[in-house]
């Protein structure tokens, strides 16, 4: 089921006349740069961190993911296909005192979406786009020959970058933006926010595997419905290592 309901078409004949296509290219690309100053901003405090505490490193990450969204349309259980993706960033890992906990948040670039209809002959995908941050708190222990596991959990946010809705069949593929936004005529809400939880391996170089579910707390429809409501999550396979502290 293609998630364009009668709720998205009577608020679209509802609303106020469109404003111009310049206006609105304005103010996305203000949008869009605010949120770049914001994600570099966060980026260049995750390196700073490292100088404030001697056993504090950063660290690089990158895997793939797989995504999907959850919920009711029109009251019906969606039933959409999943969508694999890709996702990189950095982290921090920040050991709390003399115990086996560390704060360990991070700063991602991140695949998301679902394939929300799928036939024979085509298939609807939307590919959403997120610079995702993780503040969780992690707990290790030591395993065996010196491998340490690794499990954590924590708030998320995700802020929406440019996305796509993809349309695909046996001859052609094309693409257009993605309308993401609090109000009609967005498809989709764009920021998000819920919690992550992860586990893992770590090695003595600080080399690491890690395995995490992301899951959106917000309801991204668009408008607020007593019926419809469409949640995200998406799972992460990563590897990373963890950079020396020469301080």
């Amino acid at each position: 089921m293609i998630p364009q309901n009668r709720r998205t078409r009577k608020s679209l004949i509802k609303s106020r006349a469109p404003k111009p296509k310049s206006e609105m290219s304005r103010s996305t690309k203000l949008t869009d740069m605010k949120r770049i100053f914001i994600i570099l901003s966060l980026a260049l405090f995750c390196l700073q961190i490292p100088g404030m505490a001697q056993k504090t490193r950063v660290g690089i990450e990158a895997g793939a993911t797989i995504a999907n969204l959850y919920g009711k349309i029109d009251g019906v259980t969606t039933d959409y296909n999943s969508k694999g993706g890709f996702t990189a960033g950095l982290l921090i890992d920040a050991p709390i005192g003399k115990s086996r906990f560390s704060f360990r948040p991070g700063v991602s670039y991140v695949q998301k979406g679902a394939s929300v209809n799928k036939t024979v002959d085509q298939e609807l995908i939307w590919a959403t786009r997120y610079a995702n941050f993780d503040m969780t708190f992690a707990y290790q222990t030591k395993g065996a020959k010196g491998v340490t596991i690794l499990a954590g959990l924590g708030p998320s946010v995700s802020l929406n970058l440019p996305s796509k809705k993809i349309t695909k069949t046996r001859d052609a593929k094309t693409e257009e933006n993605l309308v993401m936004d609090k109000e009609s005529p967005a498809e989709i809400k764009g920021i998000d926010y819920g919690a992550t939880g992860f586990a893992g391996l770590q090695m003595k170089n600080g080399a690491f595997l890690t395995v995490s579910y992301n899951y959106g707390i917000r309801n991204l429809i668009p408008e607020k419905d007593p019926v419809d409501e469409l949640r995200s999550g998406c799972v992460s396979i990563k590897i990373g290592i963890l950079l020396r502290n020469n301080k």
